[in-house]
């Protein structure tokens, strides 16, 4: 049969023209069309027509077909890797895991390019084999000397992917010790900076910009790592620079946004003029196509897509999670796009409740828009906002009728083809509206949502057997600056007993840990009363809450989840609310549960509101006791609650387009 092959690509001149045709059907999405296209020219060309038959049915999601066709092919021509790698694809997903891993190996070991090698390895991955492509590459690093260091650096890059960080480093390192890699230096700060290690982060990223100056995607991270080590003025720098120049990099420019939240001496205005300049230079209206054909109905189900690089073990992920729990099927149809970088244990769970599950990591904007469109969303809601791995470019494509941004991120998208922002009346009063391009949509319960994860006794507080009050700080450390810590530090010195637990990424970082003992130490604090905690496995970090009586808030940006984990263990939170929406969470969580008077406008009353509870024992025992059945009691902890008011809130959206559409039309 392969001399058959032979025979027939010998009197080939040039693809087929039957491929080509094929492909536009394809694109037009007429996959059936494509199928039928193929077989008229089973004949002329049978590998390549029972290759295309295969592939297209394995598109569509019929695996079983699928693989009837794929198996003719390899038939006719079993060193094709393509086919190889494509029966092993089909063979995982229907669950023939042992022949599944023989056909993906041998596709990864047949790859002539290192960036075929990539693609393989991150193929098997994320089919759940990640651990059998590392297998398979040790090999190919033994079996080829001279192309050791590539494979080396794909297999380091998988293990990263697979989180076994300690045999991830150490591959990195045997690089380097031998040729000075821009990547390896780069991956490894990246890896560093995940696992807390901020001051050798920062180390290997310059290493990396000593021989790519200028790289965006590396003055990214250290930007990052310098926020994450308390170094905010040394990031401010980098991400001006960036936003400066004529070509400004998309992620570099939507940090940018996000860092400006952590300024204290930034206001409103500005903040908003930044991210309006942002939609202008990055997504302009001439990407959107404001042509939708959607049957303008009323009171039609409606098609629903959510998009996010969150459907995974994340803050996002887990509020989404309930709301996608309690999402009415009979009403909505609820489609996801996932721009997940690596999946993880709950990202198959998320893959069951959606009625369809759309994998757009690594596809381009306009194919994913194409693909939305495709689908007939009704209404498309992002759940990332400006935050990393965001698909805001596909929004500015305008592939739904409305468009909306919810829960990732507290502000404006800044463009104009984002028509709502769901929030609530505390966390933007009508005031607030010329802040945001965006309408704001109100749910009357609240916006935010907590769902424990963990089921964890109550502790009694600390204050019992220590004899003083202890305060805690658990968040995200890009939240910290010297007004913050020297308000801390005025508590503490309002407080002379009480003492204060640090914790966040890079807390077990000595060279972190002195940066920020030198600031309490000039704001009259001694070291004595200042303790760390690193990184966290969840379980660890919640119990955290056992060993501290108060936690304190972050400003100008205020927690979230972490403060709804500390009201949940009995620990109550003083907070202090600006006018700003990433300033206010507290004082909407706060109020949902009846404790909006432990949220403040300003310093002086957030330093006395710490200090008064801090003095009073009994008081914190009493809170201790009594908190959580008062949160899970609350609107805070209920899903259904959540959901009905985003349905309605879907609904009034999607009235409002129909009755504009109606009135186009007349």
């Amino acid at each position: 049969m392969s001399n058959n092959v032979a025979a027939q690509n010998n009197t080939q001149k040039g693809p087929p023209k039957f491929l080509s045709d094929a492909a536009s059907a394809i694109n037009r999405g007429e996959h059936d069309k494509a199928i039928e296209i193929f077989k008229q020219n089973i004949e002329s060309n049978r590998f390549m027509a029972y290759s295309g038959i295969g592939d297209v049915y394995r598109a569509k999601g019929n695996y079983a077909e699928a693989l009837k066709w794929l198996n003719k092919a390899h038939e006719y021509n079993p060193n094709s890797t393509h086919i190889v790698e494509s029966i092993g694809l089909v063979l995982s997903k229907l669950n023939h895991n042992e022949t599944a891993i023989d056909f993906m190996c041998k596709a990864l070991r047949n790859q002539k390019t290192i960036l075929g090698v990539r693609e393989m390895a991150e193929s098997m991955r994320k089919q759940g084999k990640g651990k059998n492509a590392a297998e398979t590459l040790e090999k190919m690093i033994v079996e080829n000397p001279k192309g050791k260091f590539d494979l080396m650096f794909e297999l380091a890059m998988l293990y990263e992917h697979i989180f076994q960080n300690d045999l991830a480093e150490q591959l990195f390192l045997n690089i380097l010790k031998v040729v000075p890699h821009a990547p390896s230096y780069h991956r490894l700060g990246c890896l560093y900076m995940r696992i807390g290690r901020m001051a050798d982060a920062i180390f290997y990223l310059r290493k990396a910009l000593e021989l790519q100056p200028g790289n965006q995607n590396t003055l990214n991270f250290l930007a990052v790592a310098f926020i994450k080590s308390g170094q905010i003025r040394e990031a401010t720098k980098i991400l001006e620079n960036s936003i400066k120049k004529e070509s400004v990099d998309i992620s570099m420019h939507s940090a940018y946004l996000y860092h400006l939240h952590l300024l204290p001496e930034v206001d409103q205005q500005n903040i908003f003029e930044a991210h309006k300049q942002w939609g202008i230079k990055q997504a302009p209206m001439s990407l959107a196509n404001l042509n939708h054909n959607n049957n303008p109905d009323p009171n039609r189900k409606l098609r629903i897509g959510y998009i996010s690089p969150d459907f995974r073990h994340h803050s996002v992920g887990y509020i989404f999670d309930k709301l996608l729990t309690e999402h009415n099927r009979i009403n909505f149809e609820i489609y996801g796009y996932a721009n997940v970088e690596m999946p993880d244990s709950l990202t198959p769970k998320f893959m069951k409740m959606f009625h369809k599950y759309r994998n757009v990591y690594g596809v381009n904007d306009d194919a994913v828009a194409r693909v939305i469109r495709e689908d007939e969303i009704d209404i498309l809601i992002d759940l990332a906002g400006h935050t990393v791995n965001n698909r805001l470019l596909v929004l500015a494509r305008k592939p739904a009728p409305v468009q909306v941004t919810y829960l990732g991120y507290f502000d404006t998208t800044g463009m104009p083809q984002v028509d709502y922002i769901i929030t609530d009346e505390l966390l933007n009063p009508n005031e607030t509206q010329r802040y945001y391009t965006e309408k704001l949509a109100y749910l009357p319960g609240g916006v935010c949502f907590y769902h424990p994860h963990i089921d964890l006794e109550i502790s009694p507080a600390p204050i019992v057997k220590n004899g003083y009050p202890t305060f805690g700080v658990f968040t995200n450390n890009l939240r910290f600056n010297s007004k913050l810590l020297q308000t801390w530090a005025e508590i503490l010195k309002s407080v002379s007993t009480s003492r204060l637990l640090i914790g966040f990424d890079g807390g077990s970082d000595p060279a972190v840990q002195a940066t920020f003992l030198r600031d309490f130490e000039k704001f009259g604090v001694s070291k004595e009363r200042i303790k760390f905690s690193g990184r966290k496995v969840y379980e660890e970090y919640m119990k955290q809450y056992e060993t501290i009586d108060i936690a304190l808030d972050t400003f100008p940006e205020n927690g979230g989840s972490t403060m709804c984990d500390s009201l949940y263990m009995g620990v109550p939170f003083i907070s202090k609310y600006g006018s700003h929406m990433n300033e206010r969470a507290a004082l909407t969580i706060l109020s949902r549960i009846g404790f909006n008077d432990y949220a403040v406008p300003t310093i002086p009353q957030y330093i006395a509101k710490a200090a008064e509870l801090a003095k009073n024992k009994d008081k914190i025992v009493e809170l201790r006791a009594s908190l959580r059945k008062k949160m899970t009691n609350s609107p805070l902890c209920d899903s259904k609650r959540l959901a009905e008011e985003v349905e309605s809130a879907y609904r009034k959206m999607w009235h409002q387009w129909c009755q504009k559409t109606s009135e186009t039309t007349i």
